[in-house]
């Protein structure tokens, strides 16, 4: 999981800017003039005071994933990520950047002209708040407490606490722009091609951890440059657990393995998951369960399109398993560890900035994940894919992993 915090370090002081452009021109990328137009969008949602945004730590760890979502906001603002980097949005919408990096680089990144050193935030507090004036904030301890002190000197107000920027945000995040998607399709195309290798690849013997380092192994050579999370590689009884990362068991003859993973691309991830049969081909009970799931999901995908939300598309898969009578150990009718819910965003996040119950848009990003778990007899069942939401419906990115029991068959079969 170090893994994962060092992409972001690496790659958030690079990537998506004309940086990366002068080694990539060719690979998509974030136009530097998008981050702009990030910083004015949050500005009209936010109309009145200086917005004020720290850089939060990244936090290690498969427990953070969810917790690091928000530490994101910075660099879908600037383009990079540093700790302790703070970004001022001045009443009339001018950027400020409090950082002690080299400027340059910094206007690369982010097309920020105005550049200080973090000491001089102070300075610009005392300019940017005369009397009357607020200041909207979401910055850590020490930096709060300056920004406090003086605003209470000059009579100025400090909402602080995040109450008005995380919501802004999140609304800005969940609808992708067309460079965004594209980088998302970049990080699918990659991982559709690693699940082929995983399929071509799986025999009963090899450790699991084998199966996982071909996976990565062709994360690398398609040009990606990191783990969106880190990758699943559940055979058997280990495929019943949701989030399980050892990886390190022999995988068993005759029986299932889940890989759930993804690539990560200059910032933006993928999550796509396929369930394999060990010995290259499903048994009559693992093949009943499969297409079960399988069918969950693709009812759900069925009415995938603006309007819908994700609870409609959850409710929509357990039905399936409803009128199959097979509820017993689906992902809709079990508690957590095993229970989950049926999809979720992402973007920068695998599990992206969100809203619980928003009606869903076209350019949001999102998965369906129907599950069968059934720990009894010791094997797991996931079919993971992810959606564009477009005007009309739905594009599967991640078509080019295939699903179908013959398809799955066929090509384990040629190797």
């Amino acid at each position: 999981m170090m893994r994962f915090v060092a992409r972001w370090l690496l790659l958030l002081l690079l990537g998506g800017s004309a940086l990366a452009q002068e080694s990539r021109s060719s690979a998509p990328t974030i136009p530097v003039e998008e981050f702009g137009t990030r910083r004015a969008a949050l500005r009209k949602a936010i109309p009145d005071g200086v917005i004020l945004l720290e850089a939060d730590p990244l936090l290690p760890g498969m427990d953070n994933i969810d917790a690091n979502t928000p530490v994101y906001d910075f660099s879908y603002l600037t383009g990079y990520h540093r700790e302790g980097d703070i970004l001022a949005i001045d009443s009339d919408g001018a950027s400020v950047l409090f950082a002690d990096g080299k400027p340059d680089t910094l206007k690369a990144a982010s097309g920020i002209e105005d550049i200080r050193p973090r000491e001089q935030l102070a300075t610009f507090v005392k300019t940017a708040l005369p009397k009357g004036k607020k200041t909207i904030t979401r910055l850590r301890e020490k930096a709060k407490k300056i920004v406090e002190a003086l605003a209470e000197d000059q009579g100025a107000e400090v909402e602080s606490g995040g109450r008005k920027i995380p919501p802004a945000l999140t609304r800005l995040r969940l609808v992708k722009s067309p460079a965004e998607l594209d980088m998302m399709r970049k990080a699918a195309d990659a991982t559709n091609k690693a699940h082929l290798e995983a399929m071509k690849a799986c025999r009963p013997g090899k450790n699991e951890k084998e199966l996982q380092t071909v996976i990565e192994n062709k994360f690398k050579a398609e040009g990606c440059d990191g783990l969106g999370f880190a990758s699943i590689v559940g055979s058997g009884k280990n495929g019943t657990i949701l989030h399980y990362c050892e990886n390190t068991a022999e995988i068993p003859k005759n029986t299932l393995v889940v890989c759930d993973i993804g690539a990560a691309y200059r910032g933006y991830v993928s999550d796509i998951t396929r369930t394999l049969p060990t010995s290259g081909k499903f048994t009559e009970e693992h093949k009943k369960a499969y297409q079960c799931v399988l069918d969950a999901q693709k009812a759900a995908e069925a009415i995938l399109k603006p309007g819908v939300t994700l609870g409609e598309l959850h409710q929509t898969a357990g039905k399936v398993f409803e009128e199959r009578g097979m509820t017993d150990y689906s992902f809709a009718h079990n508690q957590w560890p095993r229970g989950h819910f049926v999809g979720h965003q992402v973007g920068m996040a695998v599990h992206d900035s969100d809203i619980r119950g928003i009606k869903l848009a076209a350019g949001m990003v999102v998965t369906i994940e129907p599950g069968y778990y059934n720990w009894k007899d010791g094997y797991g069942i996931r079919i993971e894919d992810i959606y564009i939401v477009t005007k009309d419906g739905c594009e599967r990115m991640s078509a080019g992993a295939p699903r179908e029991v013959d398809e799955i068959e066929k090509i384990m079969k040629a190797y």
